[in-house]
């Protein structure tokens, strides 16, 4: 099944997340370089494994048994690879097509016996590692897909030895020394030969875990500098707001101690006319204690906006919190230009009085006048009613110009607490987006903490990678006896037909003598 679909998959052209043109920018010189992997660092791991002239020698002499063995065991290779759902969508995010790939694994596994193993040779490594990881290909599956190649190997190298031992001892093995002596360069060469392909393939195993390792370490540190910048983006984003926040309040708390000064100057003024006006002196003392209101109002919004500096989680709710404070203040406002309404209509109508009272005046000087002598007083009394009257419409319109004045900063207020709405908004906007990236970098770090937990894992497969390796020179060990019980069949065989020769030429001699 998987592998129909991978058939299905290349030929539909999936989606690739590994182009030639990316297969090509991957430089393993570079790569090297990143993971410190210069020629002092390789002769060391060389000699740290104890990978030496003899073992490269050792391997050179080994080349015509890997060409040999190329195309069936990389045929295996794949065939094993192809039969997991997991490794198929790995491939098919590959630009190469299976026939390419396998190309590949045969030249890797060919080049196991070119007897170069410098620089040039462990960067091609570094670079076959990076363009692993690119394809998400983890040390897991890395790692327990070598386990085709030890057995390969393995069996190769038996099957080998158990050839060129037979080939050699079988036309004389006649004595017990050449039959031990067979059996032990059998085995030997068995331990020699394997562990020549084990210690290359476990020098090429450090490299590509270097390379991932390497991969996980940049990817932490982007996440960590990203992180960073998120913090001083989330930073900034809740700062601007907060800080124009604190100035829209202020100038609100300016605005109100403006209203509240007005209010004040006008209940001083309206005292001079308290007779005629008695219910203005309470309306004047609503509308102080409606800016009270107002200013204790502002002071709570920019008590929430420093509140709102602690974190991002908190920022939301102050916001919203002091977005609806200003609508309280915005109401309170109407409320204010309400009050000054009526107190525009009383003036309206002390005004009106004036204005009578200004006529009667006048119509009781005109009476006075008719009266003669004895009319002079009532025409005092006429005219101290006219100024008292011409007094009230002074001040009527004093008050009337003061009621225009807190219109106007009432208008000024609104409009302030408008645009304060508007930056609220915009700032809970930032901050919401703020954490959606923080929430983003959480899940970016736990994938790389994962990443790193998979080193730790694959680790652990190659562990028991080599407790299999020494499981198969165990089962090297017993083809090697069975190489030792098949010289004693053929050593035995051979006595059988030298002593059948010599009953032969004895027949022949006893013959002869009887003749």
């Amino acid at each position: 099944m998987a592998k129909q679909e991978f058939r299905q998959r290349t030929e539909t052209n999936g989606e690739v997340s590994v182009t030639d043109e990316i297969r090509r920018g991957v430089n393993g010189s570079a790569l090297a370089g990143d993971i410190g992997l210069d020629a002092e660092e390789i002769e060391w791991r060389k000699a740290f494994t104890g990978f030496d002239e003899e073992t490269a020698a050792q391997l050179e002499s080994m080349s015509g048994l890997f060409d040999g063995i190329a195309e069936d065991l990389v045929d295996e290779f794949y065939d094993h690879l192809t039969d997991f759902e997991r490794t198929v969508d790995i491939f098919n995010s590959s630009s190469k097509g299976i026939e390419q790939l396998k190309q590949t694994q045969r030249e890797y596994l060919t080049e196991l016996g070119s007897g170069e193993y410098g620089e040039q040779y462990f960067e091609k490594r570094a670079r076959i590692g990076k363009l692993h990881d690119l394809l998400d290909l983890g040390p897991r599956v890395y790692l327990g897909a070598y386990s085709i190649y030890y057995r390969g190997l393995m069996d190769a190298i038996a099957e080998d030895a158990v050839e060129s031992a037979v080939s050699e001892y079988s036309d004389d093995a006649t004595d017990e020394d050449i039959v031990e002596e067979a059996v032990e360069d059998a085995v030997g060469q068995v331990r020699d030969q394997m562990l020549a392909a084990t210690k290359l393939l476990n020098l090429d195993q450090q490299v590509a875990m270097d390379t991932y390792i390497d991969s996980y370490n940049k990817q932490a540190e982007a996440e960590a500098q990203r992180r960073k910048e998120v913090s001083r983006q989330v930073e900034s984003a809740v700062q601007e707001p907060i800080q124009e926040l604190d100035t829209t309040a202020n100038q609100v708390a300016t605005e109100t101690q403006r209203i509240d000064g007005l209010t004040t100057d006008q209940s001083e003024n309206m005292e001079t006319i308290a007779n005629e006006v008695a219910d203005m002196s309470a309306t004047i003392e609503e509308l102080a204690s409606t800016a009270d209101e107002v200013e204790s109002t502002s002071k709570e919004a920019e008590q929430l906006a420093e509140t709102g500096q602690e974190s991002a989680d908190e920022a939301i709710d102050v916001m919203e919190t002091v977005r609806e404070s200003a609508a309280t203040v915005a109401e309170d406002v109407d409320q204010l230009q309400d009050r000054v309404d009526e107190i525009d209509d009383i003036v309206d109508v002390i005004d009106d009085i004036a204005e009578q009272t200004n006529i009667l005046a006048l119509n009781a000087s005109i009476e006075a006048a008719r009266a003669g002598q004895e009319g002079e007083g009532f025409a005092v009394v006429a005219n101290e009613v006219k100024s008292l009257a011409e007094q009230s419409q002074t001040q009527a319109s004093e008050i009337e110009q003061m009621v225009d004045q807190i219109q106007a900063d009432t208008d000024e207020t609104v409009e302030s607490l408008a645009e304060t709405n508007d930056r609220v908004e915009q700032g809970i906007g930032r901050v919401r987006d703020a954490m959606a990236d923080f929430e983003e970098i959480t899940q970016a770090v736990t994938e790389t903490t994962q990443g790193i937990r998979e080193v730790a894992d694959a680790t652990d497969e190659q562990a028991a990678s080599a407790e299999e390796i020494a499981s198969m020179l165990d089962d090297a060990v017993d083809k090697a006896r069975e190489v030792s019980d098949a010289v004693d069949e053929i050593a035995a065989a051979t006595e059988q037909q030298s002593e059948s020769m010599r009953n032969i030429d004895e027949s022949v001699t006893r013959l002869t003598a009887d003749d």
